[in-house]
């Protein structure tokens, strides 16, 4: 059962914002499902998190369009943000009753529209994934089954119908990261089947689609399409391509900030990113969005920018939800090491980490196992690592080499030297030279759970890949697979299976 729950919920935050979009549709019965100027003027309201507005154009187009059944599927998404960024358990309770409700109306709908079955499962994938900020996993799990169905026969009645495409792409993607008989249960189980190839297909099937055609929610596909080509098919430049060219608005979205900024951060464009960040929108009557401050003290953090607290002690103090509340006071408490030198400050914000926030997400289980470690970094190689986080490579390699001798002499600190090294030589494409601090860090850390050792494994399989060294990169992958990693192991572990995959087809 818990394997069945990790990857529905891979899934589901996978999905997070990007749920649907919708093509037009003709009036075929009294209900009936069409897009017309009210329904695409109440969505991109609600992009714009003006969620009070959007929820009053709504009300009026049930007086206007009252058989329009896209109102509610529409309607749903504003229950979804709310409570997918204010994650206030209050808040979910009171809304859940909303799910059925519209699910009723949808019901009376126009049967033989693609819309159908396709606004029932997104409802249902809305609410599966607003479970699981609450760890109401099986009730997730149970939804995304009946969601994935209902799109299945939807894509058979209708297999021209490019939204239904959206959606099942990231699910035939994700659960291709599963292999062997771990995705034999799950599929026997869930009736979920799919490749990561099969995913990046239709996905691109979507957006060629939405190149001659009119999308109220074309920027989606293209989210989707470069979160694929990043976590799956380990293509940096495919992914930053993608969304680069998707044209997101993010003068008026501050979701479309969000989006174009994590990638930004992920493939090495760490100014990019603060320059999105620094001039977010914030529009009048908007759902406050903190996330993006503690996006933005993290970029300003790997290059060591003063201004970075600023944005962290912002998210801390106004954020009421219970994710990455861990990591932001881990990041503080990093600041006032290496910035400020304070090492009393560092102490009481590690202690925050301890007692602030919930260990839901591997950022946070991860902060607050450094947190209960009690041991204060080597600041050279802390330094070296957030330079390296933020993609700042020559930087990191002079930083580090040029300071070696203040590395200290521990176990953990010749690991992570080592470890740290190899990353950067393999951010500069000096592969022999990283493969040699990877194999150093295999040796030192033999017989431990260290995450270095893991992703050492993980990042020569990447090498020997990317250099076309099939057989070597295979027999990587697979060692990193049989490592306990004692840090991150989901995400790392995922991408090993994803490279098998890679390399299989």
């Amino acid at each position: 059962m818990k394997l069945i729950n990790d990857i529905i919920k891979r899934i589901l935050l996978v999905t997070g914002f990007f749920l649907f979009f919708i093509i037009p549709d003709s009036v075929l019965s009294q209900n009936y499902f069409e897009i017309t100027p009210g329904i695409k003027y109440a969505y991109k309201t609600i992009t714009y998190l003006r969620l009070d507005k959007a929820q009053m154009i709504l009300d009026s187009l049930k007086r206007i369009e009252p058989g329009n059944m896209l109102i509610y599927h529409i309607e749903n998404y504003i229950d979804f943000y709310r409570i997918f960024i204010n994650e206030d358990i209050n808040e979910f309770e009171l809304l859940e009753k909303n799910k059925e409700l519209r699910l009723d109306k949808i019901k009376s709908g126009n049967k033989k529209s693609p819309y159908y079955r396709f606004s029932k499962a997104e409802i249902e994938l809305q609410w599966a994934i607003s479970r699981l900020k609450f760890g109401e996993n099986a009730k997730a799990a149970f939804e995304v089954r009946s969601a994935y169905k209902t799109l299945q026969k939807n894509q058979k009645k209708f297999p021209k119908f490019a939204a239904n495409y959206k959606s099942l792409s990231v699910i035939h993607a994700l659960t291709g990261t599963l292999t062997g008989l771990n995705k034999t249960i799950f599929t026997t189980i869930t009736g979920i089947d799919g490749t990561i190839k099969q995913g990046a297909s239709e996905i691109r099937k979507v957006i060629e689609y939405s190149k001659h055609n009119e999308f109220l929610f074309r920027e989606e596909s293209y989210t989707i399409a470069s979160f694929i080509a990043f976590h799956l098919e380990n293509n940096k430049t495919k992914a930053w391509r993608i969304i680069n060219s998707a044209n997101l608005d993010i003068k008026n979205s501050p979701l479309a900030c969000f989006v174009l900024a994590n990638m930004a951060q992920k493939t090495g464009k760490n100014e990019f990113a603060i320059k999105i960040l620094k001039h977010i929108p914030h529009n009048p009557g908007q759902l406050q969005f903190y996330y993006p401050d503690y996006m933005l003290g993290k970029s300003l953090l790997y290059k060591n920018d003063k201004k970075a607290l600023f944005y962290l002690r912002k998210f801390v103090d106004n954020f009421k939800g219970i994710n990455y509340i861990k990591d932001a006071y881990l990041k503080i408490a990093w600041f006032k090491l290496i910035v400020n030198e304070d090492e009393q400050g560092y102490w009481q914000n590690i202690a925050k980490c301890i007692s602030k926030g919930k260990a839901i997400v591997d950022e946070d289980k991860t902060a607050k196992k450094v947190a209960l470690n009690a041991v204060k970094p080597n600041s050279v190689l802390l330094k070296a690592r957030l330079l390296y986080d933020g993609s700042y490579y020559t930087k990191a390699y002079s930083y580090l080499v040029k300071n070696k001798s203040k590395t200290g002499m521990s176990f953990f600190d010749k690991l992570e030297f080592n470890y740290r090294l190899g990353r950067i030589l393999q951010a500069l494409n000096s592969y022999e030279k990283a493969i040699s601090f990877f194999t150093n860090t295999i040796k030192l850390g033999k017989g431990t759970n260290s995450h270095f050792v893991c992703n050492s494994f993980l990042q020569i399989g990447i090498i020997y890949e990317k250099l076309a060294i099939n057989n070597k990169a295979a027999l990587y992958y697979k060692k990193c697979l049989n490592i306990d990693s004692d840090e991150y192991k989901n995400s790392i572990h995922r991408k090993a299976k994803a490279g098998l995959i890679r390399l299989k087809s």
